[in-house]
C-alpha cells in the first residue's frame, strides 16, 4: 500500500503522492563549475481517481528537491487561508509540467484545489498532444488539507539537496 500524502476530496476524487527517490543515474556533479543550474530530482509516484473511479499511477521525476519543499509551503499557505488567516496564492507550477495545483477557498475552511497532469502524467485514456492536461477538482477542508501538508513535509524530509561536490 501506498504511503505518503493523500488529498481525499468530498466526492470521493483523490490524490496519494509520495518521494520515492532521487532521479535514478542522476548524481550531484563533481566539478562545483557545472553546478550552476543543477537541479536535484526526485522521482514522484502519483496514484489519483476521479469521482466516478478512474484511476491511474505513474512515477516520474516531476519535482526537484526545492520544488518539494515549495509543495510543502504552499499546502500550508493554503490550509491557513481557508481558516480565513491569510490570502492565497492561487498556482503553483513546476519545472517538468507534470504536476501543477491550483487552489481557491470556497468559503471558510473549505478548498477547490485542482491538480493538473499532462505529459506523462497524464490518465492513459487521454490522447496525447503536447498540451493536453488534465484537471482533478479536489475539495477539502483547511483541516485536512493540513494534515496533508505536513505528511508530504514528513516525506520530503527524507530528501535532502544533496551536496555538490
Amino acid at each position: 500500500m501506498m504511503i505518503g500524502m493523500e488529498i481525499r476530496s468530498d466526492d470521493g476524487a483523490r490524490l496519494r503522492i509520495r518521494p520515492v527517490g532521487y532521479q535514478p543515474g542522476v548524481e550531484p556533479p563533481v566539478d562545483p563549475d557545472e553546478a550552476t543550474g543543477w537541479d536535484d530530482w526526485l522521482l514522484i509516484e502519483a496514484d489519483a481517481r476521479t469521482a466516478d473511479g478512474q484511476a491511474w499511477s505513474h512515477c516520474q521525476p516531476s519535482l526537484t528537491v526545492a520544488e518539494a519543499g515549495m509543495l510543502t509551503d504552499w499546502l500550508r499557505w493554503h490550509a491557513e487561508a481557508a481558516a480565513g488567516l491569510v490570502a492565497p496564492s492561487a498556482v503553483l507550477r513546476f519545472a517538468e509540467p507534470n504536476l501543477a495545483f491550483h487552489s481557491r477557498v470556497i468559503r471558510r475552511r473549505r478548498v477547490e484545489l485542482t491538480v493538473e497532469f499532462s505529459s506523462e502524467s497524464l490518465p492513459p485514456w487521454m490522447r496525447r498532444p503536447l498540451t493536453a492536461v488534465y484537471r482533478l477538482p479536489l475539495t477539502v477542508s483547511a483541516d485536512h488539507l493540513a494534515v496533508a501538508a505536513e505528511h508530504w513535509a514528513r516525506e520530503v524530509e527524507a530528501y535532502p539537496q544533496r551536496v555538490v561536490s
